[in-house]
């Protein structure tokens, strides 16, 4: 008996002796009469009763008696000694060192699913489990039942005993398939999580198109009629300079758009030539205000810095994804640090050195030092790692860092990362240098971005507009007709189509939206139009990225193809330009 009652042994005892006596006083166990001294008195032969206040001591005295070949009949078992372990091990260990050994488990009310406790054990006949605890008597009519029981089973034959333990066997094997089940029932949970992630991230895209497709309809509104009004060259020189302004916000808000489209689409702008000092400088006003006024930012270039291979917009979501994660390893506050010069590297055995990514060529190394605690081994391994990426603990920053490694290999650099604790962190930025004469990115004034001059042939021209959008028909027609063209509008294929029929000797040009609406694209109005003349030429335009339009042809930008949103100066080049051509054929 497994119990903390001292004296329940002493009673058990006692109550299995008076219930083997007769009314008489004599004992009326046959089992355990003797006859003694030529007396008719039987005797009673009580069964040995041992105690242990635990497990530990319950499955030492069980294991010593089978060593001595007088194993135990019986274990009862008070559960409340056992609150907080697993009494299904416990009786398991039992049962390894005695198979046979009936086990009666009582107490059992305050144990949860005590229920389940047979079922897990594969429903054995030698176990008894009871919801509330026994008395000396109970215990008696139980010891008295199954020690007779065991007698029984104790003399059934070897078939028996290997029956049971083919249940038993069959018992592990079902655990066993049960817990392969389990397995493949949560692989399955995480792949349908998974698909689930990749489902919404899809959806997500697809906003994402949409929304930058309004956005660029409205930024072209937007520029258009600040380019006309710049074009005035009236009002005061604050009135130009807040104008100046708007149209440098209203260029971020396109490059922003524009970055957004092609993340999701997996395409990137090709590099051109860009002066990284001054992008840098461009991009300061953003970040002091993104990071805050904890944060100090010094900026320190080398004199004579040449120019770098680079996508201005990406290489300015390179510059915030860096600041903004030393903004979060700063917390309360702290210096942050960016530095230009040049990197020569003369030979192989030089770029080996550098990096496994490294070239021999002239390159500029960009700085990027902060005051953090700096970053353990573990996290500078993790930090490009995609497949270590949990958005949920560090609040997407990890894919950050990811997408500023893959920008970077996109343009021909690479980037490395050198970490002190409780001194800081350092990413170092490599792009190649330009290496002949290259076309300048457009700065973020637009001062670079200059007005073709209108020729003859082109200053009095009649030209189709087709855009849904009522605001950019009403800016680009303000545009071309403020430099004597004629304008045809129309909202869509089929208005523009009753147009092309009735006018299409006058007409010289066709600038048609590729989303357009009522069943019929911009890519088979076009195709409808040079059927008739093949010699037109044709601009199309739209906001969304043009690798999800399906095109039927290569779309260049600045010669066939007009991205949104564009300005006054972009429309009136792109404009002259098809109308130059178009004259010389």
């Amino acid at each position: 008996m497994v119990t903390e009652e001292r004296t329940l042994r002493e009673d058990v005892r006692l109550s299995l002796s008076l219930q083997n006596m007769d009314h008489s006083g004599i004992s009326s166990a046959p089992e355990s009469a003797a006859r003694q001294d030529g007396k008719s008195k039987a005797t009673l032969s009580l069964p040995d009763i041992a105690c242990a206040i635990n497990d530990h001591e319950a499955l030492a005295l069980v294991e010593a008696a089978a060593k001595d070949h007088r194993p135990f009949s019986l274990v009862i078992m008070d559960a409340g000694l056992f609150h907080g372990k697993d009494h299904r091990q416990i009786i398991r260990r039992l049962w390894q060192v005695q198979r046979d050994l009936h086990v009666v488990l009582h107490a059992v009310s305050q144990t949860e699913s005590f229920e389940q406790i047979p079922l897990d054990l594969g429903s054995p006949p030698h176990l008894l489990v009871l919801k509330f605890r026994l008395v000396p008597f109970e215990i008696t009519q139980i010891i008295r039942t199954l020690t007779a029981k065991h007698r029984a089973e104790s003399n059934s034959t070897h078939h028996d005993l290997s029956l049971n333990t083919q249940i038993l066997d069959a018992a592990r094997r079902f655990e066993d398939v049960s817990n392969r089940l389990r397995i493949e029932q949560e692989q399955r949970v995480r792949l349908e999580e998974k698909l689930c992630k990749a489902q919404r991230l899809e959806t997500l895209g697809r906003l994402a198109d949409g929304i930058a497709h309004f956005l660029n309809n409205s930024l072209t509104d937007i520029q258009g009629h600040l380019g006309m009004a710049l074009s005035a060259k009236d009002g005061s020189p604050q009135m130009r300079e807040c104008l100046e302004e708007l149209r440098y916000a209203a260029q971020r808000a396109a490059s922003l758009t524009m970055q957004m489209v092609k993340y999701n689409h997996r395409e990137f702008l090709s590099p051109c030539a860009v002066r990284l000092d001054e992008l840098i400088h461009a991009e300061a006003a953003l970040l002091r205000r993104t990071l805050g006024e904890q944060i100090n930012i010094d900026i320190q270039h080398e004199p004579d810095l040449p120019e770098v291979m680079a996508d201005p917009a990406s290489l300015g979501q390179i510059i915030l994804n860096l600041a903004v994660h030393a903004r979060d390893a700063m917390p309360q506050g702290g210096s942050l640090t960016i530095q230009t010069r040049s990197l020569p590297i003369a030979d192989s055995a030089a770029a080996a050195k550098i990096h496994a990514e490294a070239k021999p060529g002239n390159y500029v190394l960009m700085l990027l030092s902060d005051t953090s605690k700096g970053m353990s081994d573990t996290e500078l391994s993790r930090l490009f790692d995609a497949s270590a990426v949990v958005p949920d603990e560090n609040n997407g920053r990890g894919i950050g860092m990811v997408l500023v490694q893959g920008l970077l290999r996109h343009q021909g650099g690479w980037i490395t990362v050198h970490s002190v604790r409780d001194v800081g962190t350092e990413f170092a930025i490599c792009l190649p240098a330009v290496a002949s004469s290259t076309p300048t990115a457009p700065t973020a004034s637009g001062t670079n971005i200059k007005l073709l001059d209108s020729t003859p042939d082109s200053a009095a021209s009649t030209i189709l507009v087709v855009d849904d959008e009522d605001s950019v028909r009403q800016v680009m027609e303000y545009v071309l007709t403020s430099q004597g063209h004629n304008v045809l509008a129309a909202r869509d294929a089929n208005e523009a189509w009753a147009m092309w029929r009735s006018r299409a000797s006058i007409i010289k040009l066709a600038i048609i939206d590729i989303r357009l609406p009522g069943g019929v694209n911009g890519f088979e109005l076009e195709r409808a139009i040079k059927d008739e003349d093949p010699t037109l030429p044709v601009i199309l335009t739209c906001g969304y990225s043009a690798t999800n339009m399906n095109q039927e042809r290569e779309l260049i930008p600045g010669q066939n193809f007009l991205p949104k949103p564009f300005g006054m100066v972009e429309l009136l080049n792109i404009t002259g330009q098809a109308l130059a051509q178009a004259a010389m054929i």
